[in-house]
This record gives structure tokens, sequence and C-alpha cells, in this order.
């Protein structure tokens, strides 16, 4: 079965003992009860059917409220496994054999942040590239040999089995999935109501030793900037005179702030804009490109799909709502 095609609306968060409270609270929020804010613009409704699942019993207090029996996962088309305080404490038995049942089944596999340990348990990570918190990237690599451990970055897919690295990485993920699912513009709907920072490609580096100052008010300014004028022919000498720092500077930054260079993430911010008006918009594609500062169709049509895997036009009739 194609993991990329499986319709992904029952989906099934997997707790287990001593596990990270916010490793829930994020997929909750994202594929939970969506609030008036979000579902004004989206008709139908939420789009997804939301169940907690644990091997311990529902009257355990180490276990949220309304935590359902494994043999949900029997009918969920997308697992996600959030992460635990302790991964060095084996998964539950039972745990590691129902992931492996479903990942047989087709269903579409998610871990977020040391929930990858579960996985991997499971042999669903043997021979994939795979990420987790860097500071349990090394154990991972140490207990799972066969499996690629990336620990740079904020998550990893491959072939439908999607991993994320720490906590705010896994909100990463979960808005892409929305996205793969339903379009850009129901990712940024949500990414706004999480008051979320603009969107992070998976390939962007986790900050591992050297974390970025607390509200650097020049990259943020920088950054509000040049998402106002994503539509001009931005070069990193351009840029750099506008924020008054030398290119070097500038680029130490930058990455220093987001992981990534300059020109990277504005070719990134220009995909995520041609992405949302390819779907809420009937401009044709020369006329988006060069909203978006590709500067000709082509361009556009080139870093689109290395980022997205498929064509303007494709991507449109996927998301475009049919009359």
């Amino acid at each position: 079965m194609d993991r990329n095609t499986k319709d992904p609306a029952k989906i099934a968060i997997v707790v287990q003992q001593g596990y990270a409270p916010l490793d829930i609270a994020v997929p909750q929020q994202v594929f939970g009860h969506w609030p008036h804010y979000v579902t004004a613009s989206w008709p139908g409704g939420v789009p997804y059917e939301l169940s907690l699942v644990s091997p311990l019993p529902a009257q355990n207090a180490l276990v949220p409220r309304d935590v359902e029996p494994l043999d949900r996962l029997d009918t969920a088309h997308t697992v996600i496994v959030a992460g635990v305080e302790d991964p060095t404490e084996p998964p539950h038995p039972e745990l590691v054999e129902r992931l492996a049942d479903a990942y047989r089944r087709g269903s579409r596999m998610v871990s977020i942040c040391n929930g990858a340990f579960a996985l991997a348990a499971a042999g669903i990570l043997d021979g994939r590239n795979a990420t987790t918190h860097w500071h349990w990237a090394r154990l991972l690599r140490e207990r799972h040999p066969s499996v690629k451990v990336r620990e740079a970055e904020l998550y990893v897919e491959d072939t439908g089995v999607f991993t994320s690295a720490g906590i705010l990485a896994g909100t990463d993920l979960c808005l892409h999935l929305l996205r793969l699912d339903h379009g850009q513009a129901a990712a940024n709907t949500m990414a706004r109501f999480l008051v979320s920072p603009p969107h992070r490609e998976g390939g962007q580096a986790q900050f591992i030793e050297h974390l970025p100052p607390a509200g650097d008010s020049e990259i943020t300014n920088v950054i509000t900037w040049i998402l106002g004028h994503l539509d001009e022919p931005l070069t990193l000498e351009s840029i750099s005179r506008h924020s008054h720092m030398s290119t070097r500077t500038l680029r130490r930054k930058f990455r220093t702030a987001t992981g990534t260079s300059v020109m990277n993430w504005v070719a990134v911010q220009r995909v995520a804009r041609a992405r949302e008006l390819l779907e809420t918009t009937p401009l044709g594609i020369d006329d988006i490109a060069h909203r978006c500062g590709f500067g000709s169709a082509e361009s556009m049509r080139v870093h689109f799909t290395a980022m997205t895997r498929t064509s303007p036009s494709r991507y449109r009739r996927t998301f475009t709502p049919s009359p």
C-alpha cells in the first residue's frame, strides 16, 4: 500500500508510560479540536478523527483521561508515537508488536522527539533515515545500528515514515503533515493560530550546542523585511545593505537564528507563498512566479518541484477546492 496516498483522517497518538506532555499536546492541537478561528475558513469541520491510545490501562493515573486501548491502532491511518521522559526504558512489548502490525497494514507512521525509539524497536526504521532529539541521537544509533540517524535535522521523511527532533520540531512536522494532507493554506491557518514562526523545512538544523539568542531583533527585522519583499529580486548583498550588516555577519547571525542560509530561507518562503497563491487564487503560473520573486515560471517550477516533489500545476489540481 502507498503510505503517501492512504486516507490519513483517523489519527492515533500513542501515550507511553512517562510520556512528555507537550509531545501529546502538539498533535492534539494540530489534528484534534480546532477553534472557530481555524474552522471558519474550513468547510466541513475538522478533517481528522483523533484518539489517544496506550498500552497502560485507562484508570492508570500516569496516562491522560479518555485514553483508549491499543486495539484502536487497528483502524488508524496515521500513528503518532509521542516521546517519553526517559527513552532508556524499553517500550512496552505489546506496543512494539502493535506498531509493527500497523506499519504492515500501511498506516503512516510518525514519531515526535524520542518516540523514534519505539518505531525503531518495532523494526520500522531499519535501513531508513530518521531523527530524534539530539541528546538521544547517540543512544538511538547505538541501540539500533541499522537506523540512519540524522540528528542535525528538524524532521525527516523516508518513504512515508516521519520522525521529528525535539518537541518544537514536532510542531514543524505536524504542520508539514497537515500541509501534505490539506495544502499550504490549511497549514498557514493553523500556524497563525499556534503563533508558530515561519515554516521551517525539515532539513534545517537542530540547534544542538549553540542556541540562537532570544529575541534577536536584528534578524527578526530582517525576516519581516524579506517577507514583505519576496516579489523583488533579492540577493544576499541587497538584504545585507538593508540590514546594515556585512554579508559575513548576516550569514552568521541568520544561520544561528534559523539554522539555514539566508538565500535558502528565501527560496523556502517563496515556495510557501506560491503554494498559497496556487490554492487560493486563479492567477496563472507566470503571474505567481513574478509575485513570489522567482522571475520566471521555469525558475519557479525548478524550485517548487525540488521542494514539494510535484509540479505547480499538479499541486493546484490537488489542493484547489472543487466548485
